[in-house]
């Protein structure tokens, strides 16, 4: 039986919850799913886990890398390996709710024009407790009618943030095909949204429907350049996030020219928000070219 949905679980050194999160997937109301892993060379006892899940499940793909290829590559690598027309990635400490795919599939089969379909998150600590759960008031809907709409309301979410996190929602297959997946830069996750902001829209179940585990690994932009590519080579990280933020908001081909003026501006606009400015100071400071 061909999956409807791939479900993609990259995963580093995650016995401590790696089990509870493939056993939400194994437990969705929907069965048509596959489970493919990716194991980035743990050094835990996440190999004896996740093969002894997949003895049990043959829905359940275990796939192992020989070295630790950072974490951008192998999230791009769970989806490479992939069959479904609808993808969806999973933290190895995040949790599903039953019913989460099942919702989301019948929102996106009924919506060709919609990319991805997410829904509300409970975020807790490492130990359980929740720190926040979102209410259905904070939903975001990515809805506009241009390309270039879409676009800034993106950029504007990411000012602004909202209950659930798109990247983790449920993608049509050929919209991530049209992109360039994770890069190695900074917040390569918020790039690969703004790409698929361009080919369609997002919607937001306004239910909790995952728990998310918060954890402060990537708060620095030091941490986050060596989680997502070991060798750390990424020089000048906020410079080349915001080139590539201008190549695919003002390059994209189905755009008229005053949705590129305005997303040009919207662009400069989010640039010299002081967030933004101090990244460019890190790197003036701390970053080496590489």
């Amino acid at each position: 039986m061909d999956p409807v949905i791939s479900v993609g679980l990259p995963v580093y050194n995650g016995a401590d919850r790696v089990g509870a999160a493939i056993e939400s997937v194994t437990s969705q109301t929907l069965r048509e799913i596959e489970l493919v892993i990716s194991d980035n060379a743990s050094t835990d006892a996440t190999q004896d886990i996740c093969q002894e899940m997949a003895r049990n499940d043959d829905r359940i793909r275990y796939y192992r890398n020989k070295e630790n290829l950072g974490a951008a590559a192998n999230f791009n690598r769970v989806f490479e390996l992939s069959r479904g027309p609808y993808f969806k990635w999973l933290g190895h400490d995040d949790v599903l709710d039953p019913t989460a795919m099942k919702k989301a599939l019948s929102v996106i089969e009924e919506a060709p024009d919609v990319s991805i379909v997410h829904w509300l998150e409970r975020m807790t600590d490492e130990q359980g407790i929740t720190l926040r759960e979102y209410r259905p008031s904070q939903g975001f809907q990515v809805a506009g009618v241009t390309p270039g709409a879409r676009f800034r309301q993106m950029l504007l979410w990411r000012h602004h943030g909202f209950g659930g996190d798109p990247f983790f929602g449920l993608m049509r297959r050929e919209a991530l095909e049209a992109t360039r997946l994770q890069g190695k830069g900074m917040n390569p996750n918020y790039l690969l949204l703004q790409e698929l902001s361009l080919t369609g829209r997002f919607v937001t179940i306004p239910e909790v429907l995952a728990v998310r585990v918060y954890n402060d690994v990537r708060v620095s932009a030091s941490s986050m350049i060596r989680w997502l590519d070991p060798s750390g080579k990424v020089g000048f990280p906020h410079f080349r996030k915001a080139e590539e933020y201008f190549r695919v908001g003002l390059t994209f081909g189905d755009m008229s020219a005053a949705d590129r003026t305005l997303t040009g501006a919207a662009l400069v606009g989010y640039y010299l928000h002081p967030r933004e400015l101090r990244g460019f100071v890190w790197d003036l400071t701390k970053a080496r070219a590489s």
